[in-house]
């Protein structure tokens, strides 16, 4: 993998850091907002959840370290308890950020951008307080669905993120390989020479038996000089004769200039031709929306982690490298606190570290493992589709199956620690999920196995297209454009409305706006006989999505689904998807309660949640209850949000 060897030199957390700050054993109550529901029924507490849904354990902002014997600290987490960081990852996805947490900008709702203009807005800044705000179609999962106000009157379509982790690994593994075919003395990016001997176009396999996909030519359009002639999914940017990346530079020119590098950008839609989309890495689709919606500064060490400087970072912690040249945050550390955070506050709004790069670790976390969209039929609906899809050239652009390759000299692997397998049961008619480890235990330690995997159902070749008049939009500033990504069509089902605008309210509307490239499999389409588009509609009305936590799925690994899944002690019901269940302490739940009725219920809050989510860690304990573990806090036995001091 590019930058695979590349050696880590930040700093991390040591004993000294732990020793020099006091621990306090008494805890404070800080009942921030209604997502934070930590507390018991019949406690008196307003901060309760029965259903257990809502997040049980109170934000305290996650400290970075690469030595996984550092208890509490991400590294600890990833090898020592990844499931407990993975439900950390998705409680800082769903958590709805309040002022105490430094959520906004001074304007609340104001216009942001710009164009390409130089003068137009495209986006309305700090209107969110999660991302559960776009992205919550099914609610509490990592959904997709509503339409919010970017480049255009008509919006945007905010995609679901099921499945984030394989959509990353398949881009960077996409980029691996067309380095692998252009750079020659694999120094990581493209010289002059290298351009001059390319081929003139790249094709790649997504799987064996699936169509080559050509990503375009990666010689520059003046031979010596000029820019590569890539597909508009690619980002470019320019580097001078030692591989620095050269900012601002718009092409090779042999005077400054000398080659260039780039990345996929899988996330959006995209925003016309020579403007890509907008994220590269689903790290940087977490601090970006982060601080355009929610007015939250990220401070990552991780992204800026490029010592060759060429524009490509080493791997975080989950194993994505990411992009700097084009992609890293404001605050940059310029000015650390003595207990290693930064206090550069980019937004003058008095909260310092509003998300760490520790938080964008869990995250990160959380969206690498996130589970994947299910069918929700038969094997034979699914090949008919797909054979039908074929016959009429969709699949040239929505191809259905790709192939993570295993690690090697070019390749990262699975990166994921676990697998959701969600299938069809006929004889229960429902979808049922199990647990597929990714990892081998050893001693403790969750080493992750980076072997292949076959993604089925997936649906894009990851480019972008032209797609004619049906999908034209004109901006906000006037100009038209109507060449978008590919959009993967597994979850398709539970896509309501479609399109990159949301405009169509129906999928045969949307098949039938397809032009441009896509015109001849329009075409094929309506020329078809309804037994033909039946077989096609019948396949995309079961590319669903589904609410993760309640999945009926075989946790244990049992090769069944108990309809009584005891968990310390308790019956929890039917054996379930609850990464709570498989912490190294697993969480249990209060069990049978009377509620105000007189009726008995399940209580799913939780009796163990100190414990259960290693609040007692070293790295994790918050004792005055302000956000700020105690090993950065200035004042741990009085809450200070803003610093750890300050309120």
């Amino acid at each position: 993998m590019q930058h695979a060897q590349r050696r880590d030199t930040r700093r991390t957390w040591n004993s000294f850091a732990l020793a020099t700050v006091a621990c306090f054993a008494f805890a404070v109550e800080a009942r921030a907002q209604y997502a934070e529901r930590p507390d018991l029924m019949g406690s008196g507490s307003p901060s309760v959840d029965c259903s257990g849904r809502s997040i049980k354990d109170r934000r305290v902002r996650a400290v970075h370290t690469t030595d996984p014997s550092l208890q509490g600290g991400t590294a600890y987490l990833f090898d020592k308890d990844p499931f407990l960081a993975y439900q950390l990852g998705r409680n800082l996805n769903f958590l709805e950020f309040t002022k105490r947490h430094g959520v906004f900008d001074a304007t609340v709702s104001g216009l942001s951008g710009p164009m390409p203009d130089g003068t137009t807005a495209k986006i309305t800044a700090n209107n969110q307080t999660s991302c559960l705000g776009c992205h919550n179609l099914p609610t509490g999962n990592p959904g997709g669905g509503t339409n919010f106000s970017k480049d255009s009157g008509f919006g945007r379509n905010a995609p679901h993120y099921y499945g984030a982790g394989i959509v990353e690994m398949l881009a960077i593994q996409v980029r691996a390989e067309m380095l692998a075919a252009i750079d020659t003395n694999h120094d990581g990016w493209v010289s002059v020479s290298e351009a001059q001997a390319a081929p003139t176009t790249l094709p790649l396999l997504a799987a064996a038996g699936q169509p080559s996909i050509d990503y375009g030519n990666p010689r520059l359009t003046n031979g010596a000089t000029g820019k590569p002639q890539l597909n508009n999914i690619f980002r470019v940017w320019y580097l001078d004769a030692n591989g620095h990346v050269v900012p601002n530079a718009t092409q090779v020119d042999g005077v400054t200039t000398f080659g260039y590098n780039f990345e996929m950008v899988v996330w959006g839609w995209g925003q016309g031709t020579g403007r890509s989309a907008l994220n590269p890495t689903n790290r940087a689709f977490l601090w970006d929306p982060w601080k355009a919606h929610g007015g939250l500064e990220s401070h990552d060490p991780s992204t800026r982690n490029d010592p060759d400087q060429d524009g490509v970072s080493a791997p975080t912690l989950a194993g994505a490298i990411q992009f700097p040249a084009t992609h890293a945050p404001k605050d940059v550390g310029n000015n650390m606190d003595a207990l290693g955070f930064s206090r550069d506050d980019p937004d003058q709004d008095g909260y310092l570290a509003e998300i760490t790069e520790g938080d964008l670790d869990l995250a990160e976390w959380f969206m690498l493992n996130a589970p994947r969209p299910a069918f929700a039929g038969t094997t034979a609906e699914y090949k008919n589709g797909v054979r039908a899809m074929y016959q009429m050239g969709c699949t040239q652009c929505h191809v259905p199956e790709w192939r993570i390759a295993g690690a090697d000299a070019v390749h990262a692997g699975d990166r994921r620690v676990f697998d959701l397998d969600v299938r069809w049961n006929a004889t229960n008619q429902r979808l049922e999920g199990k647990v597929v480890p990714l990892y081998t235990l050893v001693n403790g330690t969750y080493q992750r196995n980076r072997s292949s995997f076959d993604v089925t159902g997936f649906f894009s070749d990851l480019k972008h297209h032209d797609m004619g008049a049906g999908f034209e939009e004109i901006d906000f500033a006037g100009v038209k454009n109507s060449r978008w990504r590919t959009p993967m069509l597994w979850g398709v089902a539970s896509g309501f409305p479609w399109g990159h605008d949301g405009r169509s309210q129906t999928l045969e509307d949307v098949i039938l706006r397809h032009g441009g490239e896509a015109q001849a499999s329009r075409d094929a389409w309506t020329n078809a006989t309804p037994a033909v588009r039946e077989y096609v509609m019948n396949m995309l009305r079961k590319l669903v999505l589904y609410d993760i936590e309640s999945l009926p799925t075989d946790v244990d690994g049992d090769a069944q689904i108990s309809p009584n899944f005891v968990v310390q002690g308790v019956n929890t019901g039917i054996e379930r998807f609850n990464a709570e269940w498989l912490f190294k302490v697993p969480l249990q739940i209060q069990g049978p309660f009377v509620n105000v009725n007189g009726a008995t219920v399940t209580s799913f809050c939780g009796t163990n949640v100190d414990q259960a989510y290693g609040r007692t860690l070293p790295l994790r304990l918050d004792s005055d209850g302000d956000a700020w573990p105690n090993v950065w806090d200035h004042a741990p036995a009085s809450a200070g949000w803003k610093d750890g001091v300050n309120n």
